[in-house]
């Protein structure tokens, strides 16, 4: 991710967690490399790129997405929450 460096500096000050990406602060740790700000050049994404190929890192990077997506529950949030509002 790369943003304005105002918002940048805006954002370091005000947002107290330690990743950016939903996956990551979802599993409450790094499961997904981020890129932020000057470290999200084309070198260090290809080599992380490079490095998840074919290995078993790449495995266990899958295999945290699926427990974070199961962590979420069954599709249909939005239906169930407008359920739980109307109190049907």
């Amino acid at each position: 991710y790369k943003v304005a460096w105002l918002t940048w500096a805006v954002g370091k000050r005000l947002v107290k967690i330690p990743w950016l990406g939903l996956p990551n602060v979802l599993a409450g740790r790094e499961i997904i490399r981020e890129f932020l700000q000057e470290a999200a050049q084309p070198e260090p994404i290809i080599a992380e790129l490079v490095r998840l190929a074919g290995s078993p890192a790449r495995e266990e990077q899958q295999r945290a997405q699926r427990e974070v997506i199961a962590s979420l529950g069954e599709r249909g949030a939005a239906r169930r929450a407008a359920e739980a509002i109307l109190g049907k």
